[in-house]
Formats: C-alpha cells, structure tokens, sequence
C-alpha cells in the first residue's frame, strides 16, 4: 500500500454528516478521485492508490455514502444521485481544487458520469469501468432496454441481467435480500468478489433469475457457496475489511442506491448540459468476463456512450467484473499510458516532474 496513506474524515457542509476518504499522494499533485460501487468500500482501490500516488498523483477515494466510515441512514432517497453528486462535489472543495480526473467502477459510475454531464467545469478527465455512460444513471429502464434479446428471450428473461435491480424494487419494504446478506456477510462477500473466467462475460448471468428466485444464489432458503478465498479477488486484509465494514452498517445503505431508478433518470435528463455530450477526455475500461455488464459481447450498452461523447478512448482486459482487482497492473497501465497521452497537462506530477533532467 501507498507508503504516506491517510484516513481522513470530513463533515459535509449540505447536510452536516461525516464522509471518510484515503488519500496518498504530493498533495499538490494533479487530483485523481476514485468512487467504488456496490458492495466496495475505498479500500478497494488499493491497488490504484498505491500505483498513481507513486506516480506523483494526489488520490483520494472516499467511502462512498452508505458504506464504512462515511454516512449512512434509513431513508432510501438520500442515496439518489442528485443527493450525492453535491456531496461529491463538495469532497472537491473541501480538497482545496477546482476539478479532478474522476474515476468510478460499478455503481461509482452512477455519480460519475452524472458528475461529468451536469459538472464538466470539475472534469479534468473521466475513466469509467465496466459500466458505461448513458446506462446505469438513467435508470433501470434503460438498463433493460440494452439487453441482448438473442441471450435473453424476453418471455423468460423479461429484464435480461438486469433482474435483480427489479428484484430490489420488488423487495424494498421486506429487504429480505438485505437481510439474507447480513445473515453471513463473511460467505457473501466471496461470492460478490468472485474471479471472472472466459465464460461468464457470454453466459446467463446469475443476476438474471433473482427474482424468481426470491433472493440471491438460489434464494434465501438455498445452500450457499462456500468460495475459498483464492477463488476471489481479496487479499486476507481487503477480505476482513470489507467483512468487518458491512457487519458494521449491513446493506441498507448500500442497497437503497438501487431504489431511485426513477428519479435519477429525471435528475440525469433534466440538468445534463450540452444534451448530455462529453467533450472532456473519456476512458472506458471494458472487463471482458463481466457476465452482467457484458459490454464486449453486447454492443447495444455502449451506443449511446459512443455517440455522446467527443474524445472517447477505450480498452479491454480479461477479468471479470473487478478487473481493478483482479487485474491490477493491466487496468493501472492501461489508464497511465491514456493520461499521458490525452490528458498530458495532467501527468506527469510533480515527483517525477522534479526527477527529469533539466535542459
């Protein structure tokens, strides 16, 4: 890990609750900002701490609201991207700066790219993983009209992979999914961070009968998968970090960012500027065996990404949907050599600046 990591708490000014961040870094390097998904916690961006702080970036990756040390609550609609894309920009200001290279995986894609098309002032550049622009912040309605109907018959797969986000809907009063979780959150969390294999990213994703299923693996009344931990993308520490982190807040906070499909679609289409186009630089990271966000295989959920935006690069590993885990150096590389070469005012910062031979 970075040799000068921090934890840092700071109170949000809008509504006076805490949002806990890592940071590494010459504080005075180009601001890197990176937003985790469901169900991560800052720490698992380890790898890219380590790697961009080293590089002369100033990183920081907060634990987003509803997870570890930051705020969570009881109330499902303050986990609607039009509450914590203010709050994200807040983080900013009280960095001291005026915009970041902004960089989000899963649902960290869901406030980054509302970040990018409602506050492009902030927008050094953008890099987004495995969920594309124009999909998940406009809400499940758009998630299931990108579904490929040759994989998923709409007659049995009505919402394709995209089913468990109605199993969500469906179960937002009971939250028994929360509560099946909570029951081992220790056997739950190897299973979410399971390794991809070639397959998955074709395949029908496990994600596609939760609902008839009434519940995760099977349901709630079905043995589950004991998964050894090399089967996973943790290391011993992330493991118990992320054990000991949702022990603490369980998954209502976490969860509830999947019950506020339809006002984030009215947020993202009402205040996006310039309709929505990107004209800042774009990186999209594909994970080829992601077997939900199947954007190698399913052309449809990358159309209007690349319709709407301007300078838009891209690249792919093979790993599944933690490719920032499980193929670290490959994502690492790929985003350095993309900064470098579109972003090239932004890098590199000024440790290596300070090592390169004066002329």
């Amino acid at each position: 890990m970075a040799q000068n990591l921090s934890s840092n708490v700071f109170t949000i000014p809008s509504n006076g609750r805490e949002m806990f961040y890592l940071s590494a870094g010459p504080s005075d390097g180009p601001l890197m900002v990176l937003l985790h998904g469901w169900p991560g916690i800052a720490l698992t961006w380890q790898r890219q701490i380590q790697a961009f702080s080293e590089l002369g970036f100033f990183v920081v990756a907060p634990d987003m609201p509803g997870y570890g040390q930051t705020w969570t609550s009881n109330n499902s609609s303050d986990f609607a991207l039009e509450k914590l894309v203010p709050q994200c920009l807040e983080l900013l200001q009280h960095l001291g700066r005026k915009e970041a290279i902004w960089f989000g995986h899963d649902w960290g894609c869901g406030p980054l790219w509302a970040i990018a098309s409602h506050h492009p002032e902030v927008c050094t550049a953008i890099i987004g993983m495995s969920v594309p622009y124009r999909t998940l912040e406009l809400g499940l309605n758009t998630l299931v009209s990108t579904v490929d109907r040759d994989l998923y018959p709409k007659d049995v797969y009505p919402a394709g992979q995209w089913d468990y986000q109605v199993f969500y809907e469906q179960d937002a009063e009971t939250r028994s999914g929360d509560k099946q979780f909570e029951t081992q959150p220790s056997t739950y969390i190897k299973l979410f961070f399971s390794k991809g294999n070639a397959q998955t990213g074709q395949e029908i994703a496990r994600t596609s009968n939760v609902t008839k299923d009434h519940g995760w693996f099977g349901g709630p009344n079905a043995t589950i998968p004991q998964l050894p931990l090399n089967y996973t993308v943790l290391d011993e520490n992330l493991f118990q970090e992320l054990t000991s982190a949702l022990t603490k807040t369980g998954f209502f906070g976490a969860s509830s960012w999947y019950l506020n499909h339809a006002a984030n679609e009215k947020y993202t289409r009402e205040k996006s500027v310039n309709g929505g186009k990107l004209k800042m630089p774009v990186l999209f990271i594909h994970t080829e065996y992601d077997a939900v966000c199947q954007t190698v295989y399913n052309p449809k959920l990358t159309e209007e990404m690349r319709a709407t935006t301007e300078n838009l690069s891209e690249f792919t590993i093979q790993a599944g949907h933690w490719g920032l885990l499980e193929r670290p150096e490959e994502t690492n590389a790929g985003v350095a050599e993309w900064i470098l070469r579109e972003v090239p005012g932004a890098w590199p910062g000024p440790e290596l600046k300070s090592q390169q031979p004066k002329l």
